[in-house]
């Protein structure tokens, strides 16, 4: 897991322009972008260093997610 101030590594965890999965809600979108929690202005609501901001792939409502949980769809799918 990455340490505070660090991005997550692209090697392990989906990142823009990428399909995740957000096990928390259960949904997959596309990686629109990563920030450090210190920079958001509001409440972000995760525990980790980096808030991942996702869209469904067909459009819909976006939401944020803890960056450091995210998984690429193909790992969701072993997992199940």
């Amino acid at each position: 897991m990455p340490g505070p101030g660090r991005l997550p590594r692209p090697d392990r965890l989906p990142g823009p322009g990428q399909l995740a999965y957000d096990p928390v809600s259960g949904r997959t979108g596309v990686v629109q972008a990563v920030h450090p929690t210190a920079e958001l202005c509001f409440d972000h609501q995760v525990t980790g260093p980096h808030v991942a901001f996702l869209r469904p792939a067909r459009g819909g409502v976006e939401w944020t997610a803890d960056a450091s949980t995210l998984l690429s769809p193909a790992t969701e799918d072993r997992a199940t």
